[in-house]
């Protein structure tokens, strides 16, 4: 994340209202039709019908970004983000609302966009200095550093129809970088690149923003998005979820993407279900020590501490008690028992009850939402006396970015 030093309190990017409807025709007479018919009806004084649906691909946006300031904007497919990249860019015409941009923009949208595919790249950079209203004169002193940042060696006077993906973004960005833009948008171009053209960018990026370029970042790589913008805002169904703190929004839509099932006061019970063996049941299980507000979430590397109670129904010979957890998209992350730690309860009679409690800690389940089972077995868990269906709900976030399923416990030596 960059910091807050960089950015300035005048604005780059102001946004207010906006909103982008487009009409979506089921088959392409209708589009013929409502440019006709409407005539003809109120002609003959009918009333009015669009042969249309509407589409509304951003809905009453707001936003200010500040100079120097890199803001994030992610988003499942289909939320908004390129629209709204479209909309700032000017290749779009907003419904409603308005956007102020201060100074010039370069952008990289649509991979290839604003490249003439029959023309050389040498060429195309001197299209897009003219399209931007640089002289080429001005362009020509700063070609050998475009040439030297995209580094597509000789394909440079090679038609850009003939380039790979990767050519193409490199040169792209090359040109966008080198036009001296005060305002930059990015959207999934570094995707396209490789790990050293990608370094190589994000260094480009941090320099701008230094020299106080503003930056409107899209990406579905969280792990950039993370470590390079000072806000994020989240897009669904185009509008605004959540904006600020890119850790916290970026884990926030991580955890949506895998279910979102985060627990709520509704789902926390007293109730126990769980399935009938015949044989036990727990009358009591339970998450103690909850994180202050009691709203179960907690944070990466603290303790949670389960506890719970087993009333057997019939003699039971000696018990081993586990604890199965899941991710809220189904994924099995941990399945242990208290026989791998040496821990076994002695056996009971029918009417009787045993306690105990579990501790994960440090709790190393990365940021997300989790639900857990518990289950009461034989020494040898051939026999299983009680198992409860997936109902201890809780979530783990992170102040920090984290990858994978666990971050382990480890010891780092210099």
């Amino acid at each position: 994340m960059l910091h807050e030093a960089t950015a300035t309190s005048v604005p780059s990017i102001r946004i207010d209202g906006l909103s982008k409807c487009y009409q979506i025709y089921a088959q392409p007479r209708d589009r013929l039709k409502q440019f006709v018919m409407p005539r003809l009806r109120r002609a003959a004084a009918l009333k009015q019908r669009d042969y249309f649906r509407e589409f509304w691909a951003l809905r009453d946006f707001s936003l200010t970004v500040n100079r120097g300031e890199t803001v994030g904007i992610i988003g499942r497919n289909g939320s908004g983000k390129s629209t709204l990249l479209q909309l700032v860019c000017g290749t779009v015409t907003p419904t409603s609302g308005s956007i102020d941009v201060e100074g010039r923009v370069a952008a990289l949208l649509e991979l290839g966009a604003g490249f003439n595919p029959e023309f050389t790249g040498r060429e195309n950079v001197v299209l897009n200095a003219a399209v931007l209203g640089i002289d080429a004169a001005i362009m020509e002193t700063k070609f050998a550093h475009i040439a030297a940042f995209a580094d597509i060696g000789p394909f440079i006077d090679q038609p850009v129809k003939t380039y790979s993906s990767g050519m193409l973004v490199r040169l792209a960005f090359a040109v966008a970088i080198h036009v001296e833009p005060k305002v930059l948008i990015v959207d999934e171009a570094l995707s396209v690149g490789d790990f050293a053209f990608q370094n190589k960018c994000v260094q480009r990026l941090r320099k701008m923003r230094d020299e106080g370029v503003t930056l409107l970042f899209v990406s579905h790589d969280l792990n950039t998005v993370q470590t390079i913008c000072d806000r994020v805002v989240w897009l669904e169904h185009g509008r605004v979820v959540m904006a600020g703190n890119p850790i916290e929004v970026c884990q926030e839509y991580q955890v949506s993407m895998l279910g979102n099932e985060a627990p709520t006061p509704s789902q926390v019970s007293d109730f126990i279900s769980q399935q009938n063996t015949g044989m036990a049941r727990f009358v009591d299980l339970r998450i103690t020590d909850l994180p202050s507000g009691g709203d179960r979430t907690f944070v990466l590397g603290d303790a949670i501490r389960f506890r719970f109670t087993l009333e057997a129904d019939v003699s039971l010979d000696d018990i081993v008690f586990t604890i199965s957890i899941y991710r809220a998209d189904g994924d099995w992350v941990i399945g242990q028992t208290s026989r791998e730690a040496g821990v076994v309860w002695a056996g009971v009679n029918a009417g009787e009850r045993v306690t105990g409690s579990l501790q994960l800690k440090p709790l190393c389940l990365v940021p997300g939402d989790y639900v857990a089972a518990f289950s009461a077995c034989s020494t040898d868990l051939a026999l299983c006396y009680a198992l409860t269906d997936l109902n201890i709900r809780f979530s783990v976030r992170s102040p920090h970015p984290t990858w994978g399923r666990f971050a382990h416990p480890a010891t780092w030596i210099q």
